[in-house]
């Protein structure tokens, strides 16, 4: 299943302590650091059900670059079943 912008943008926002993520703005420009990273890494897993990791986010760190590689993956995996 897809995980939407929105839902991401709205998990990072709360876990950075904003009132909104902009999708295209960096993870750490938004005032977030490492530990911050490692509370989003859980709470996207936990509330999307997916599994990822500050790894993958380090490499995609906004919002937008995060869900599109995210759902690219995820289609390439249920192509493959």
């Amino acid at each position: 299943m897809p995980v939407q912008e929105q839902d991401v943008s709205r998990i990072w926002a709360d876990v950075i302590g904003i009132p909104e993520a902009d999708v295209d703005t960096n993870f750490f420009d938004l005032g977030g650091h490492s530990l911050l990273l490692m509370e989003l890494a859980s709470r996207l897993n936990q509330q999307l059900g997916i599994d990822t990791d500050v790894l993958v986010l380090m490499e995609y760190p906004t919002v937008a670059k995060f869900t599109a590689h995210w759902n690219s993956v995820e289609e390439l995996v249920d192509g493959n079943r």
